[in-house]
């Protein structure tokens, strides 16, 4: 038998004991049964009749089966996840400490971007520096549009709008 039975077993016979009338004309009896009632009322009535105990798993099971049920329905309707812009970072060899922050916030955030090392590409150089208005490298890019240095980018992440120009 599972302890969880033998416990309610207990609880209930507790309560026929503590609740009965049979030889309440013995005041210390009628006083201690008296004080029994009050102490189990104080802690929630863990002393319960029979009828009650099937009622309270009765009711519990009812619950279990709605979180369930809110379970799987907030699981079936939970949105796919969109698609990201195209996100690239746009780097020399002369700042790696800035390019590792601008990825660790890139990947906390599971954003999804390529690195495009412009050292030795003075055109791209040229058009970021142009297109963002900056006048050193790292800089950040998604869907085209510039959106600046390592501290742009942690303004932007704090602010929250950096997932949503990501994934809109």
């Amino acid at each position: 038998m599972p302890t969880k039975d033998i416990l309610n077993r207990g609880r209930v016979l507790l309560h026929g004991l503590v609740y009965s009338d049979t030889g309440n004309v013995v005041p210390p009896l009628r006083w201690t049964r008296q004080a029994l009632r009050f102490a189990n009322d104080l802690s929630g009535q863990p002393l319960i009749s029979a009828d009650e105990l099937a009622r309270r798993e009765a009711e519990l099971r009812s619950l279990e089966e709605a979180v369930q049920t809110q379970r799987s329905d907030a699981a079936a309707a939970k949105p796919a996840k969109r698609e990201a812009a195209p996100v690239v970072l746009y780097i020399t060899d002369q700042d790696q400490r800035t390019r590792k922050k601008i990825e660790e916030i890139l990947k906390g955030r599971d954003i999804p971007y390529t690195i495009n090392d412009v050292t030795d590409d003075e055109s791209s150089r040229s058009w970021a520096l142009t297109q963002s208005h900056k006048p050193e490298f790292p800089l950040l890019f998604v869907a085209g549009e510039p959106l600046g240095n390592v501290d742009d980018v942690m303004q932007l992440d704090v602010r929250g709008e950096l997932v949503k120009k990501v994934f809109g």
